[in-house]
């Protein structure tokens, strides 16, 4: 009988693990709980998982979207700039509506319609990096650097604007109002799932949006024509093209998604803490890499799974929470992240080599 180290048997092994990308990461979450739920006090409550997943949720919001540009070959390092923006919509119209020439064109506290314009508004600045990256030439890397920055200027001078130094305090906008079901919706507590444990949990609605963000993103990749378009995209742009894929279409596209999911994670925050200032969401964009990376997506395009970038901002999650129950410090959780995402690279390049 052949040994498992034989080159056969080792080869199957690696083909089918390359075959189910997320396998490897739900491997190391696996490994990883079983680590925190004997070292960390409490890691194992109702309190610690439902915060674990209520923050991992926002962010793997937009995670899905970062996760479907980065299987077509690109990146969006503009997210947490397009998620601050679309907050400062949402948070400016439901508390102030829309005044132009001083006049009240837009009455304030309108939730659905603040919803619908701050989506409309994101999805137009995924549409604007769509265009430049591929109009331009230029690599959605640097593109998306450009625009990250130009959007934080947005959002900064909407922090600057006369509406916002009505809240009292410079840059931040605050509802002020009595919160509107809207809210309760977008991100209120789940409180038949809370009352569950003592202390009681910490879920929310935001757990409910990312699963069902997640379902819709799994539907549209495996089972749809525009998935197998992304994947060939991604894989090889030239070789979709000669098959009549529009690879441009597909990119913007994209974009598109992930700046709209971009601006529902903001959204969501602000339902449960409705206030928002500039800074909101810097760094989220290399979190939503690094969650990518670590679920199995390639960073050169063509593979990976929605489920794998799921698992993987779960993982990071739950790694920040774990090390703060530990007892760690959590100036750590960046160099352990570090290691994990550089492990998850090599993982990745090793699997990939046929």
């Amino acid at each position: 009988m052949a040994s498992l180290s034989s080159p056969s048997n080792f080869q199957k092994v690696k083909a089918r693990l390359s075959n189910y990308s997320e396998l490897v990461v739900s491997i190391s979450f696996v490994s990883l709980f079983l680590v925190f739920a004997f070292t960390a006090d409490n890691f194992l409550s109702l309190l610690s998982i439902t915060n674990i997943l209520t923050i991992a949720s926002i962010r793997g919001i937009f995670v899905i979207g970062v996760a479907m540009l980065m299987i077509s070959g690109e990146f969006d390092l503009s997210v947490g700039s397009t998620l601050a923006v679309g907050a400062y919509v949402f948070a400016i119209l439901m508390e102030h509506g829309f005044i132009l020439g001083g006049n009240q064109i837009l009455a304030p506290g309108l939730g659905v319609l603040a919803l619908i314009i701050s989506l409309i508004v994101c999805g137009l600045l995924g549409l604007v990096n769509g265009l430049i990256v591929v109009r331009s030439g230029i690599p959605s890397f640097i593109a998306t650097l450009g625009t990250m920055l130009a959007f934080r200027g947005i959002a900064r001078a909407m922090g600057n604007s006369e509406l916002a130094k009505t809240s009292g305090n410079a840059d931040v906008v605050r509802f002020t109002g009595e919160h509107p079901f809207l809210f309760r919706v977008l991100n209120g507590d789940i409180e038949w799932l809370n009352q569950m444990g003592t202390p009681a949990g910490g879920a929310r609605m935001a757990i409910v949006w990312f699963f069902l963000v997640v379902f819709a993103a799994v539907l549209v990749m495996r089972y749809t024509q525009y998935g197998s378009w992304v994947y060939a995209t991604g894989g090889n742009r030239l070789a979709a093209l000669a098959q009549g894929v529009r690879t441009n279409r597909v990119i913007i596209t994209n974009f598109i998604i992930t700046g709209v999911l971009a601006g529902l994670a903001g959204v969501v925050q602000f339902a449960s803490r409705p206030a928002i200032d500039p800074a909101r969401g810097e760094g989220w964009e290399l979190i939503a890499v690094a969650a990518c990376v670590i679920g199995g997506i390639w960073l050169q395009g063509g593979y990976g799974t929605i489920i794998g970038a799921a698992i993987g901002m779960l993982l990071l999650q739950m790694v920040e929470q774990g090390l703060i129950l530990a007892g760690v410090d959590i100036q750590l959780f960046q160099m352990t992240i570090g290691f994990i995402l550089i492990g998850a690279v090599l993982s990745n390049t090793w699997l990939s080599q046929t």
